[in-house]
């Protein structure tokens, strides 16, 4: 009800919360994934200025399949393999740095206050793909 947009309500509470944060770590999750190259695609009204707001990162699901992404700095994740019937991939995005889709599997994260680390397993508890964020 009060809009989905970067300049919605909710838009203009969470570019607030990032802009007051202390933590070591702002990470922003939600469903729709606003860059993808599964079935449903990239999500245009999604594309909030999530990195110039103070975000490290961007968790995101709705395509099954592993996507890892760099936009405007910072790494964006599309997991949605955990179970369901697994997509296809369309053409890559020149923001495409990693797509799997061969098996199910999980995402690990794990942080402290210097480091973010991301694995990603298969079901068979390969791992696929590792990423680590620094910060200075």
């Amino acid at each position: 009800p009060d809009g989905i947009n970067r300049a919605s309500v909710q838009a203009q509470w969470l570019q607030s919360v990032l802009a007051a944060s202390t933590s070591a770590w702002n990470v922003v999750y939600f469903h729709h994934a606003p860059y993808s190259t599964a079935m449903h695609g990239s999500t245009d009204w999604m594309r909030w200025p999530f990195a110039a707001w103070g975000a490290d990162v961007v968790l995101t699901g709705h395509d099954h399949v592993y996507e890892r992404l760099e936009v405007d700095g910072i790494p964006y994740f599309v997991n949605g393999l955990g179970g369901g019937g697994i997509y296809g991939f369309g053409d890559p995005l020149p923001e495409d740095r990693f797509r799997y889709n061969a098996d199910h599997g999980a995402q690990l994260v794990s942080a402290d206050e210097t480091a973010m680390d991301f694995s990603f397993y298969s079901g068979t508890g390969e791992l696929i793909d590792e990423y680590r964020l620094t910060k200075p």
